[in-house]
């Protein structure tokens, strides 16, 4: 307070961390009130006298100038302003929560770590800290909206310096599971264009127009070969990107992706955007149906032989994939395997296998990069003429509900 006038805010932050239950700006109410007895009983004062603006005294008369704060220049001042700037940027984005962030101005800054070097920090805390709490009460009032610190909804950005304020919509995650009904779609969209549509571009519509998007993301459990269908229900992520609306109606978006022939989609919920990261993880055991067609026509009683295949099998990377994953080897788990003679040198088999096991290759052998194999067993070329996934297994295991 010698240094010069000091505001309720700066003069309270520098012992924030002393008592509890009250501001900032209550403490440096006190503080000064305490002073100012002082001064009224010695009669006199080495302090700036403006800090004494306000205080009704019975004998002292301060020599008091208007001027502001020459720590936060009238920051404090400025937060109803600071609060209807952004009153107008967060018009038309549904939300729940937010969270405030703020840029101060370097001289700012730099002024307030000057003030500690000079009379200490054991007590003390951040102008900026103090700033983002007192506008984040008052924006609670006005939107009537919580502060969220973990995941917060809406990021808003104020750039005191460049008197700006920029909003982070995060985005909506919807969690769903998918059937894929008809072969050659990919999941995803390919940059190429190699594919007419994707599941993604099938899905997603829906979703971006009733949550006013910009734009999405796609994440699955896994994913299932172009040319295979998926009968179990796949678990998949779809990431809404800026948002204006969160309050989407699932049941009604449920019934529009559902209405084409190609994939449906059941148990919408909406998600955290962490259980992304949770669903890539998951690895849970699938089963497939596969058709294979042999080299040559093999006894009933010798297929017995592919009870073999119920083991760890070794699998290197197969050729078909090698030019976009590396070329490495893997154990994977095969275990339980059924079959079915359709006609000579035709089989149906049903597979329940360790996650990320090559089915196709579990087949052919792959020229060598998978043992055991359906063909190294029988001893005849195997080729997988159709795959369907059948099931996905411990939907347990995902633990996403709110």
């Amino acid at each position: 307070m010698k240094k010069g006038y000091v505001c309720d805010h700066c003069l309270g932050r520098q012992f924030a961390q002393l008592l509890t239950g009250m501001s900032n700006k209550k403490r440096g109410g006190i503080i000064r009130k305490f002073v100012a007895m002082e001064i009224e009983k010695e009669g006199e004062t080495e302090i700036e006298e403006t800090n004494l603006d306000g205080i009704n005294f019975r004998r002292y008369e301060p020599n008091v100038k208007k001027k502001k704060c020459f720590v936060c220049e009238g920051l404090f001042g400025e937060l109803d302003e600071w609060c209807g700037k952004i009153m107008v940027e967060l018009q038309g984005n549904e939300f729940d929560n937010f969270l405030i962030g703020t840029r101060l101005p370097d001289e700012l800054v730099k002024r307030e770590e000057d003030l500690w070097e000079d009379i200490g920090i054991e007590y003390c805390e951040e102008m900026k800290a103090e700033f983002n709490r007192e506008l984040g009460k008052k924006l609670e009032e006005r939107t009537r909206k919580d502060v969220e610190f973990e995941l917060p909804e809406i990021q808003i950005l104020v750039d005191v310096d460049e008197d700006n304020v920029e909003l982070i919509v995060n985005s909506l995650c919807v969690y769903g599971e998918y059937q894929k009904l008809e072969r050659g779609i990919p999941q995803t969209e390919w940059p190429s264009g190699k594919y007419e549509i994707s599941l993604e571009e099938i899905i997603a519509p829906a979703f971006l127009r009733a949550a006013d998007s910009s734009d999405e993301k796609f994440h699955g459990a896994g994913r299932e070969d172009i040319d295979a269908l998926c009968k179990g229900w796949r678990p998949f992520i779809l990431e809404l990107l800026q948002p204006k609306k969160r309050n989407i109606d699932l049941e009604k978006i449920e019934e529009e992706v559902n209405e084409n022939d190609e994939v449906n989609v059941r148990n919408l919920q909406i998600v955290q955007r962490n259980k992304i990261e949770e669903l890539k993880k998951w690895q849970p055991d699938k089963s497939y149906r596969a058709l294979i067609e042999l080299g040559k026509d093999v006894l009933k009683k010798d297929l017995e032989k592919l009870k073999e295949l119920e083991t760890t099998l070794t699998q290197r990377t197969p050729q078909r994939v090698e030019h976009r994953r590396a070329d490495r080897y893997r154990k994977r788990k095969v275990k339980k395997i059924e079959w079915k003679k359709l006609s000579e040198g035709e089989l149906e088999i049903r597979v329940k296998a360790e996650a990320g096991t090559y089915i196709k290759e579990m087949i052919s052998g792959d020229g060598g990069r998978t043992e055991p194999s359906v063909a190294s067993i029988l001893g005849t070329d195997a080729v997988c003429t159709e795959l369907d996934v059948i099931e996905i297994h411990d939907k347990d295991g995902l633990q996403f509900k709110n």
